[in-house]
């Protein structure tokens, strides 16, 4: 005869040698037999269980500098892609094989693996893009969270939580900028040299370039914004693009100072600049360093 409360969830009347756990989920105490902990399963009291953990893990994501620049990054050169074939997300950084080749090498795994304690090396895709690639469901559910979700391109802006910490919102730009801006100099004068700089960068979402011209405009910095640009391609598409420009050596020595760059594809133009006075525009990664070590 069976006694009352015999059949309760997480144990078996029958198994006397069970081990008892704790789930990672919901912290409640469950049994499992030998053989299962052997094959370490019994994560988990019930499927729902293991189906909320990644709920839990996404809310133990913290905001600090490292993570919002990591953030900024994403939201720069970075997509959400779903694998239809595995059930899951990877997250993918993509820049320039050649000009963003030190960053990626380096600094990129580094912060990932700082900020999210995953190692992940870049590699050649298809489309001859340099790419960095992981998968953390969590990260993904607190991105999501944030507001950042695919497809983002048209709806990227810069997350609450981000603007309202003056630190954190400058490394976030620090790190959209090492992904999507560029540092050219222009010319001040028909035949002149191009020495005049210009930090410029413009993206298909309104609401980041009205985002990030506010929080520059708060930091003190000068700029000039176009909206809406209709322009065409070399393929004859035409696309809407948003600008953002910061003009003049007082707002440059002011980024560098307050916000700075951490991609070589950005600091080599400044220090050839700085070395020779100025910068030919179309210039290669490999020239930039041959003039600054020669």
């Amino acid at each position: 005869m069976i006694k009352n409360n015999q059949f309760k969830k997480g144990h078996i009347p029958w198994n006397k040698n069970q081990i008892i756990k704790t789930c990672l989920n919901c912290e409640n105490k469950f049994g499992i037999s030998k053989s299962r902990n052997l094959q370490k399963r019994g994560k988990y009291c019930s499927i729902n269980c293991k189906k909320n953990y990644k709920y839990k893990l996404a809310k133990k994501f913290k905001i600090n500098e490292d993570l919002a620049e990591l953030i900024g990054i994403i939201v720069g050169d970075g997509c959400i892609n779903k694998n239809y074939k595995r059930k899951d997300y990877r997250i993918q950084i993509s820049g320039n094989q050649i000009e963003d080749k030190d960053y990626y090498d380096k600094y990129l795994p580094e912060l990932i693996k700082k900020t999210l304690n995953i190692n992940c090396k870049p590699y050649i895709g298809s489309n001859k893009a340099y790419i960095i690639q992981f998968q953390s469901e969590p990260f993904r559910i607190f991105l999501h969270n944030l507001g950042i979700k695919s497809p983002k391109a048209k709806t990227s802006n810069i997350p609450k939580i981000i603007k309202k910490n003056p630190l954190h919102l400058k490394s976030f730009i620090r790190g959209l900028a090492d992904a999507d801006f560029t540092l050219i100099f222009t010319k001040r004068k028909k035949g002149g040299p191009n020495y005049y700089p210009r930090i410029a960068s413009q993206f298909a979402s309104e609401i980041l370039v009205k985002d990030l011209e506010k929080s520059l405009r708060d930091l003190g910095f000068t700029l000039n914004t176009k909206y809406n640009y209709k322009r065409k391609d070399k393929r004859g598409f035409t696309t809407i693009t948003n600008f953002i420009n910061l003009d003049g050596p007082i707002n440059l020595n002011k980024w560098l100072k307050e916000i700075g760059f951490s991609n070589n594809r950005i600091t080599t133009r400044y220090l050839v600049w700085k070395k020779i006075g100025y910068l030919k525009p179309k210039s290669t990664l490999q020239e930039r360093k041959k003039i600054i070590n020669g």
